[in-house]
């Protein structure tokens, strides 16, 4: 108890230069770890486009066992998003960076719960048809849906990015795309 009590007037005693610094220090932390989950939540996103160009190939040009096998892929890809955008939503700082890089960390924020449904979706949906027997009567069904799970994951994914790419300017990490000049005019004389 007393060791408790000589903390907390140790704290109160702290120099406002020291805890200043401190918190400095705590929102620099934030800001690191935000930057480690923007940065696993674009690995997940990754391994789902990824996953699904080989289901998409597998679809229109391999045969059922490949079709099988690249719709479990996808269906483990889209798991994994679904739960580093629900850590990302939980953990994403609040308060560790100037008023644009936390406009665009609460959009970027407001976007996990879309791409982590997108993922559950996309995994319960595969997972309901792999689960056909026999392998046939599943990789039939798996070639009819491509274009329904594809599209909304491509859906999911295109607005993420919209919100990624602004706070990526925002934070820094980018800058921002420079629009086209538009096409010279000619005057006659």
């Amino acid at each position: 108890m007393m060791l408790a009590a000589l903390m907390i007037t140790g704290a109160l005693q702290q120099h406002p230069v020291h805890r200043a610094a401190a918190r400095r220090n705590d929102a620099a932390a934030a800001f690191d770890t935000t930057t480690q989950l923007v940065v696993a939540v674009g690995s997940g996103v990754a391994d789902v486009k990824s996953s699904l160009d080989l289901y998409r190939r597998a679809v229109f040009n391999g045969p059922d066992e490949d079709v099988a096998s690249s719709a479990a892929g996808l269906q483990t890809s889209c798991r994994e998003m679904e739960h580093v955008a629900l850590v990302a939503a939980r953990r994403v700082c609040r308060r560790c960076g100037s008023h644009d890089v936390q406009v665009a960390l609460e959009g970027y924020r407001a976007i996990m719960p879309t791409v982590a449904r997108a993922g559950v979706q996309c995994a319960i949906r595969i997972g309901n048809l792999r689960s056909l027997s026999p392998l046939h009567h599943a990789a039939t069904a798996l070639r009819r849906d491509v274009r329904v799970i594809g599209n909304a994951i491509v859906e999911a994914l295109t607005t993420y990015e919209r919100r990624l790419q602004v706070l990526r300017v925002a934070a820094g990490w980018a800058e921002a795309p420079v629009s086209p000049l538009p096409p010279p005019t000619e005057h006659s004389p």
